[in-house]
């Protein structure tokens, strides 16, 4: 009684061991590992809140090569209902909100990327302007086209340096960054300011290159949700 019951626990932790290396193997390949290390975040070319550009290192992290797709968004939560803009099964899951966004990667013990993270993915190992590379080029990004072509497939165009699709135009993405700017400002002693906003990187199908300049940043009420807004999610790597 005793070996059969040694028996069976052998047999499920060998189980669990398998399972765990299937998730693990299965994570990796649709994944890209981001080294850690520092690189030059912001963007002269903006607004007060794209500047200064600075210095940010991070620790090593893994990301999603691609946005969400409705498919794999609807294995999560089935009611969602598609954006006509971005229909497809195989097309970035937009109308989401942050929290729902959030929930998502949680689902699958993920998270969603910071600021930081979403930037030095985007910019590749050679940190360009744009994810694509140093000059806008609509052969190489889904931007500057007419609102109702809508978004395309997850991965479409060639990825970038570290394999990542569309982090240049498509959909813009929720990262998980309060609002803040890079520099300290003077407040009023009597004044306290909350935090109230989230954050969306990478422009848009329908924006002009300006917009996709992965320095840029724009900030929004977390429960709104829009046909241009999607997201990908982070892993953290374990040491």
């Amino acid at each position: 009684m005793r070996i059969e019951k040694k028996t069976f626990v052998i047999c499920l932790i060998l189980f669990l061991i398998k399972v765990h290396l299937a998730i693990s193997m299965e994570r990796n390949q649709n994944t890209s590992l981001i080294p850690a290390g520092e690189f030059l975040m912001g963007t002269e070319e903006g607004t007060e809140i794209e500047r200064p550009v600075h210095k940010v290192y991070l620790e090593a992290f893994r990301i999603s090569l691609s946005e969400v797709s409705n498919r794999e968004f609807e294995i999560f939560q089935p009611k969602h209902i598609r954006s006509v803009n971005s229909s497809c099964d195989k097309c970035p899951v937009t109308l989401i909100s942050w929290y729902e966004a959030i929930s998502y990667c949680k689902s699958i013990n993920a998270r969603l990327p910071s600021e930081a993270e979403w930037e030095k993915a985007a910019r590749g190992p050679a940190g360009y302007r744009y994810s694509f590379g140093k000059i806008s080029d609509q052969s190489k990004s889904n931007y500057a086209n007419d609102f109702k072509l809508g978004a395309k497939t997850v991965k479409s165009f060639q990825p970038n340096g570290y394999g990542l699709y569309n982090m240049s135009g498509n959909v813009w993405e929720w990262v998980d960054d309060w609002f803040s700017l890079y520099t300290k400002t003077k407040i009023d002693k009597l004044t306290t300011v909350m935090p109230n906003e989230k954050m969306v990187r990478g422009g848009s199908w329908y924006n002009n290159a300006y917009y996709i300049n992965v320095g840029m940043r724009f900030k929004l009420n977390p429960e709104v949700k829009l046909n241009s807004i999607g997201f990908r999610c982070a892993w953290d790597v374990q040491k």
